[in-house]
């Protein structure tokens, strides 16, 4: 597994753990809904495409940055 894949695969980890801790299990709101999404699909696009755009990287920061604990 190569570096980028692994960073995005920490975030979804991250974010993962972000919510278990500080939200109510089934009851996540719109902004988890969508920031889950964006990861989904940035893992998504970069198993297909085998590249991330330096937007999409800083994009993965941002997340990482707000549901680190």
């Amino acid at each position: 597994m190569d570096n980028i894949l692994k960073k995005i695969k920490h975030l979804r980890a991250t974010f993962l753990q972000y919510t278990q801790e500080r939200s109510i299990p089934g009851a996540w709101t719109d902004e988890l809904k969508d920031d889950f999404e964006i990861i989904e699909q940035l893992e998504y696009d970069y198993n297909i495409q085998k590249r991330i755009l330096p937007g999409d990287m800083k994009l993965c920061n941002k997340l990482y940055r707000r549901y680190s604990v």
